[in-house]
């Protein structure tokens, strides 16, 4: 009975040992595939940024921000992809010191290239990207004129693109077939002999004809404002004296018919942007405005500038401030367009 007795607590051991095995490698699994897929979810995001531009953690500090929008900078990413760029990298460090020099400082000077970015963007036709980019540029100078031209123009091209729209569905819905049963089939007609009616001769009176005006022969009046335009265009910022010495010529350009063009006869000078001087740079701008019947100036716009949206506001500061002597037609006031070229130099 002994024997028998030792062989079966030997078994139950040794079962019991298998168990406990089985059980220790079960466990060993469940804890490295808990290992394992517990450090593939607390991953931080940086796989995802990664795929756009530099790894970036969640709390990065501000130093570690700015080294980042000065790396977007040097990689031309001043407003685009979203998220990584250096308009919004330079945000995220005023969004947490406000008052931080250094990145108030690069978002105005890296501003007239973002618009530039952003104008690329609108005259490509993406339309939701460069109200994005707009918006980016917005939050860094809400005041800065350029974002108005900007946005004009990006509005005058969604308004290009309706009425584009809008043209081809009419085309389209004239080039619908006529259903057949619309279509008549026309009568025909007897023909009836109309007997030729006596021929009169004209008398000499009504055949003569009189003296067509030469073409392309322009009026003296015409002459004047072309010299005048001529002129203008050709006028760079010139100290305030030199204006006095122009003024008498008002009276040659009066024709016979009482008809002249606008005369300057106060400028005010533009002032040099800081942003512009400091970094010295130069350019020009081209402005078209109104010359009122009381001499004053309206309606002034840039119509070309280089470069772009540097000395915009600049140069309509100091337009909309001149003063005319009015051109007349037939010795009486009337409004003129005009056209101005100035440059900036240094």
């Amino acid at each position: 009975m002994f024997p028998a007795s030792s062989r079966r607590a030997q078994g139950v051991a040794r079962y019991s040992l298998l168990i406990l095995i089985v059980l220790i490698a079960v466990a060993a699994g469940l804890i490295y595939w808990q290992i394992r897929h517990g450090d593939e979810v607390d991953q931080p995001k940086e796989a995802v940024v990664a795929a756009t531009g530099p790894v970036m953690r969640a709390g990065a500090g501000t130093d570690e921000l700015l080294q980042h929008a000065r790396e977007a900078m040097a990689a031309q990413r001043l407003l685009a992809p979203a998220g990584n760029n250096a308009f919004e990298l330079y945000l995220a460090v005023l969004k947490r010191e406000p008052n931080n020099r250094a990145a108030q400082d690069a978002l105005r000077e890296i501003f007239p290239f973002g618009a530039h970015a952003a104008e690329q963007t609108i005259d490509a036709g993406d339309d939701a990207e460069a109200q994005r980019q707009i918006d980016l540029l917005t939050r860094a100078d809400p005041q800065n004129y350029t974002l108005t031209l900007l946005q004009a123009k990006l509005q005058a091209q969604r308004t290009a693109a309706q009425q584009q729209a809008q043209l081809a569905q009419q085309q389209a819905n004239r080039r619908e077939p006529t259903p057949a049963a619309a279509i008549k089939a026309p009568t025909p007609v007897a023909p009836t002999a109309v007997a030729p009616a006596p021929a009169t001769p004209a008398p000499v009176a009504q055949m003569t004809m009189a003296p067509a005006k030469p073409a392309n022969v322009p009026t003296p009046a015409e002459q004047a404002l072309s010299q005048l335009h001529v002129e203008s265009t050709q006028v760079e910022a010139a100290p305030k004296a030199a204006l006095h010495v122009k003024a008498p010529a008002a009276a040659a350009l009066v024709d016979a018919n009482g008809n002249s063009a606008p005369v300057l006869t106060h400028r005010v000078e533009p002032a040099y942007p800081p942003d512009a001087k400091r970094t010295r740079r130069q350019g020009w701008v081209d402005v078209a405005f109104t010359v009122q019947p009381d001499g004053t100036v309206s309606g002034a716009t840039v119509t070309d500038s280089e470069p772009r949206y540097v000395f915009d506001r600049a140069a309509l500061n100091a337009v909309t401030r001149w003063q005319f002597t009015p051109g007349t037609q037939a010795g009486q006031a009337v409004a003129a367009q005009m056209r101005q070229r100035i440059e900036f130099r240094l």
